[in-house]
């Protein structure tokens, strides 16, 4: 099978944006023990500094990244080799309270900025053109066995899995880390399902 790839899909279904600016934030090989942070921490803020524990807990190591527009994001590799984004969305900073930094604020911040929604998502190179139908129908299946799971393909054939994380008053680290790791396990199991297509 072709192996995961981790295009900035802006909107799920809309067509891949090019990856930019990935710079190394960990080198970590391995998860962080999870007794190294307090579960029950409410993060009254989220944003890519304060996710970034719980990410390290399922994850073997993360880069920073910057999409195209700007935007700040994380790419992250789990233990079992599976790679996957994590963008902040609906996000909010001192400088503008309707959720996009003023462009005539000179000031910085006087907090840091609060994102009400994560969005994490694994995409994989298209399928072959003559097993496009099929993976039609594994996605099919693949949703009617995990109904909460968001998964499909883009115009190109590019099959996708992705998680919406709703965080608008903040969150317990312990619920990130579950929210993370329910993401790899549904993304792994998706990727097995389509794996199939993508041998001779």
């Amino acid at each position: 099978m072709k192996r995961n790839r981790y295009s900035n899909l802006r909107r799920v279904g809309v067509a891949a944006l090019a990856l930019a600016a990935l710079t190394p934030a960990s080198a970590r090989a391995q998860p962080m023990p999870t007794d190294e942070i307090d579960q029950t921490q409410h993060l009254a803020q989220i944003n890519e500094q304060t996710i970034v524990p719980a990410l390290s807990v399922v994850t073997g190591n993360h880069l920073n990244g910057v999409s195209p527009d700007g935007g700040a994001m994380l790419i992250a590799t789990a233990t079992n080799g599976l790679k996957f984004e994590v963008s902040l969305r609906a996000c909010t900073d001192a400088n503008d309270s309707d959720g996009n930094a003023s462009a005539e604020a000179s000031e910085p911040a006087a907090e840091p900025r609060h994102c009400r929604g994560i969005m994490i998502l694994s995409a994989w190179d298209p399928a072959p053109e003559k097993k496009m139908d099929s993976l039609g129908q594994a996605v099919d299946q693949f949703l009617i066995e995990n109904p909460a799971v968001n998964a499909g393909k883009t115009g190109d054939g590019s099959p996708y899995v992705a998680r919406y994380v709703i965080v608008d008053y903040g969150a317990p680290q312990g619920n990130l880390i579950s929210e993370f790791a329910n993401f790899i396990r549904s993304a792994t199991a998706f990727q097995n399902a389509i794996a199939p297509l993508y041998s001779d």
